[in-house]
């Protein structure tokens, strides 16, 4: 697969009515990755659509066996159906592929990418090989993959981690608009003692918290579940322990907030362990009157966490309570990616499954 070029890119948004799409587009806005041209790329039923780009008009494309010919690279921030049915025609196209939908995730070409915590990891003297040159298909770690594996690459760097276990609370936007939707019409319909839909779910999210869905919910949420583990166990390789992982299904339309237990090699402070956790892209919010949650995280760039907690049960065990905006995250991510894709040089042997482009 060759380099994208060095100058301003042709590019193919894929899915860009959808929620990771407009927060993608918004990021392409700021201009991270030189544009020559996007394309911004939906259903044939959303296609004509007004939207905007840049400030100006833009019209959403309907998507087509020619329409990604002539571009460098396809950004795929569509649902995972959507994604397997168009994805073939883009790489015959000749374009790179950035599949923020995990639909390509156990393609043989792809490989997984964190570029926005691999710093992180370097500097604790541990680095990832660099595989972007040569895989065709990048896919975009899951944001609280993300998130778990930067705060371990800073805690292993500052004092080593003994064990760590995390519970992490999903917003409904992971299930995309749909999601959304059926949540706030269930808040709406137990409000006035109505029927709940359960389309997406299979389960009462409202006013809810949940270990499963129901029987007929696709993905199940145990399947989520094993990707931000299997995500996470990739990224972090053996460069430190993988912690376990629960996720529970939260009744919130965005952000994600976990808590996080860790026992260090050695007890500390709890000021050094916020010292050493307050770097890019995370800050520790010190102020007990302004600790975080998905509210005064939605919009940023940074992973907010809060002051950190001695564990009376534990000498050395901390508990770490943190929030962060899922959709700006896997966006932040995947502009990272772009941005490296244009330092890769073909011919390059492809990185073996399971190693960490950075």
């Amino acid at each position: 697969m060759p380099a994208l070029p060095s100058g301003e890119w042709k590019v193919a948004l894929v899915g860009a009515s959808t929620l990771l799409g407009k927060e993608v587009k918004s990021v392409l806005e700021e201009g991270g990755v030189p544009l020559r041209r996007l394309e911004l790329i939906d259903s044939a039923e959303r296609g004509g659509q007004l939207t905007e780009f840049e400030g100006e008009p833009a019209i959403l494309q309907p998507v087509s066996a020619d329409v990604f010919h002539g571009l460098d690279l396809a950004i795929f921030a569509s649902s995972p159906s959507f994604t397997e049915q168009h994805w073939r025609a883009a790489a015959e196209a000749g374009c790179r592929i950035l599949d923020l939908s995990y639909a390509l995730e156990r393609e043989p070409q792809a490989r997984l990418c964190a570029p926005l915590v691999a710093p992180l990891w370097e500097a604790a003297g541990e680095r990832g090989a660099n595989g972007m040159e040569s895989c065709g298909i990048a896919v975009s770690a899951h944001p609280a993959a993300l998130v778990m594996s930067g705060i371990l690459a800073l805690l292993s760097r500052g004092f080593g981690v003994r064990r760590a276990a995390a519970t992490i609370f999903a917003p409904v936007s992971e299930r995309g608009q749909a999601g959304v939707e059926e949540l706030h019409r269930q808040t709406v319909g137990l409000l006035s003692f109505k029927e709940l839909p359960k389309a997406v779910f299979d389960a009462q999210v409202a006013f809810n918290l949940l270990p499963r869905y129901g029987d007929e919910a696709r993905p199940t949420l145990r399947e989520e579940q094993e990707r931000v583990r299997d995500h996470l166990s990739i990224v972090v390789g053996g460069r430190a322990l993988h912690p376990a992982v629960r996720l529970i299904q939260a009744p919130v339309f965005h952000g994600y907030s976990f808590s996080m237990w860790v026992e260090l090699n050695q007890a500390a402070a709890p000021g050094k362990v916020e010292a050493v956790l307050d770097s890019k892209p995370f800050s520790v919010r010190h102020d007990a009157d302004a600790q975080p949650d998905v509210v005064a995280a939605a919009g940023l760039d940074e992973i907010l966490l809060g002051s950190i907690e001695s564990d009376p049960a534990s000498e050395a065990g901390y508990w770490i309570w943190g929030a962060f905006d899922n959709l700006r995250i896997a966006a932040r991510n995947a502009e990272r990616i772009a941005q490296q894709m244009p330092r890769a040089s073909a011919g390059r042997a492809p990185m073996q499954p399971g190693r960490l482009p950075v």
